[in-house]
């Protein structure tokens, strides 16, 4: 994901005032202001609106800034809240995965390749490299 180009900005917003019945949209500009991407998709949880933010950001050619996924994981406007990362399941990697386009076999040998592929595999998956190393040695 070196090569995508960094987001300018982004909005995250709810839709709907009753915690677990919001339909939260996600929107990322470039520095011309200009939107990128939205997604406002109704999903099972948000992690998984997350990453499919990640990928369509992707196939715009962009992707989020640091500063944007620590906001968005940080619990503000209780769209994700970081605690729960720690209590991912490896089936929760294999379905997160799947929306990258990553397939169980990779989640499965992630422990066994480079740091450097570790670290590609968590920014592709909206993770930070020491939220995957915290979670890998749980399964």
């Amino acid at each position: 994901m070196d090569n995508l180009q960094e987001i300018s900005r982004m909005i995250f917003e709810p839709q709907g005032w009753l915690i677990g019945f919001r339909t939260w949209s996600l929107s990322a500009y470039d520095s011309n202001n200009t939107i990128i991407c939205k997604v406002d998709k109704s999903e099972r949880h948000n992690y998984l609106k997350y990453v499919r933010f990640i990928i369509a950001l992707k196939n715009k050619g962009y992707k989020l800034r640091k500063c944007d996924r620590l906001q968005l994981k940080s619990g503000e406007k209780s769209f994700l809240i970081q605690s729960y990362i720690s209590k991912a399941k490896k089936h929760d990697f294999y379905e997160i995965a799947n929306i990258a386009g990553i397939s169980n076999s990779v989640v499965d040998n992630i422990k066994n390749v480079s740091e450097i592929e570790q670290r590609k595999f968590a920014e592709m998956v909206g993770l930070e490299y020491h939220e995957l190393i915290d979670n890998l040695y749980k399964w």
